[in-house]
């Protein structure tokens, strides 16, 4: 497996590990509904039938319905368009949405701890950033507020792996934003 690959995996990984709630018929549904996405690029989701995703997740049209059902009810779907009398636009979230909020600090920190993951797993790269550094926890802290939040930055990131897996395009990225 390439450098590049490897460490996009790690991101599906650690994304995968957060889904604790769920079991491993609905963790394959979304990860295969995530995929689908990524490849479509439709702004309104992937558009699949039961039928459709019963042949992918090998299962009956009724089981992966249920899959669907339980990530919608669990926040993992975030919106459904029906079209027709059988299709859909589904669209997910790509982090686990908890009900807790969580401080900017405590957003900072995890996603310094979460960029500081993706830096460690590139044999290429020498540094991290460190959780006392004002300069890197300012620029995280004004990239949070720019995504709304952590979990859209965090999306962000597992999207733009290698900006992230290098502490020099990770620096230039943040002075190119602003956020540093």
């Amino acid at each position: 497996m390439t450098q590049e690959k490897e460490i996009h995996f790690t991101g599906y990984e650690h994304q995968i590990l957060s889904w604790n709630d769920l079991n491993t018929g609905e963790c394959f549904t979304l990860l295969i509904l995530q995929q689908l996405s990524e490849v479509s690029k439709d702004p309104r989701g992937t558009y699949i039938t039961n039928e459709r995703l019963s042949k992918i997740l090998h299962c009956n049209p009724s089981t992966a319905s249920g899959y669907i059902s339980k990530l919608k009810q669990k926040g993992y779907i975030v919106k459904i368009t029906r079209v027709g009398a059988t299709g859909r636009y589904i669209k997910t979230r790509y982090i686990n949405h908890r009900t807790k909020t969580y401080t900017t600090d405590e957003q900072v920190k995890g996603i310094m701890k979460y960029v500081n993951t993706l830096l460690d797993n590139n044999p290429h790269n020498k540094d991290e950033i460190e959780e006392v550094d004002d300069t890197y926890r300012d620029a995280f802290s004004n990239a949070i507020t720019y995504f709304k939040g952590s979990d859209n930055l965090k999306e962000y990131i597992n999207n733009h792996v290698d900006t992230f897996n290098d502490i020099d395009t990770l620096g230039d990225w943040l002075e190119d934003k602003g956020f540093k």
